[in-house]
């Protein structure tokens, strides 16, 4: 299913922020988004990640604001307890994140994207759950996201990623997934 979606990028993730699966438009806007990544991982832990993104503190509010929001779901889950802890002994971006008292709610928002090939960009994000609220609680509880340009110029900028773009977006060295 994601990959017949060829307009708009999309990302099916885990709970866990592990990219599950991604169009070929999705790897093309980031790296973050190969399936096996995990986004909180590569956006905390990566050191070029802040210099690709328009609004760092945004994007660090969004990650760590989808991770409390998993976190306070699923207390229990000790992988979720052991990926905030890395994250929290390895990144001060993180902590602040973290420690911040009110975070956006998840699920959707606007994101300025300064892409190497093709500029910035602002995109719109939103967040479709999969499953019905019954099977969440058992299920991995997989959340299909969908970026869409908020203007003429994102847009336009977005198609020539689509049509003249790289294959995939290019690993920055030193990736950490």
């Amino acid at each position: 299913m994601v990959d017949s979606l060829h307009e708009l990028p999309a990302v099916l993730r885990t709970r866990h922020l592990d990219v599950l699966a991604s169009n070929a438009l999705a790897r093309r806007l980031s790296a973050a988004f190969q399936p096996g990544v995990n986004l909180a991982r590569f956006a905390f832990l990566n050191p070029v990640v802040p210099t690709f993104t328009g609004d760092w503190d945004q994007v660090a509010r969004v990650v760590a604001s989808s991770l409390r929001t998993s976190l306070q779901t699923h207390l229990e889950d000790p992988g979720f307890r052991s990926l905030v802890g890395e994250l929290a002994a390895r990144s001060d971006d993180f902590g602040r994140a973290w420690a911040q008292s009110s975070l956006p709610p998840p699920g959707a928002g606007v994101v300025d994207w300064d892409h190497p090939v093709v500029g910035r960009m602002r995109l719109a994000f939103q967040d479709l759950r999969t499953g019905d609220a019954a099977d969440r609680e058992e299920a991995e509880g997989a959340v299909l996201t969908l970026w869409r340009p908020v203007d003429e110029g994102s847009a336009a900028s977005l198609h020539r990623l689509r049509t003249l773009g790289p294959p995939e977006a290019p690993r920055p060295a030193g990736a950490v997934d």
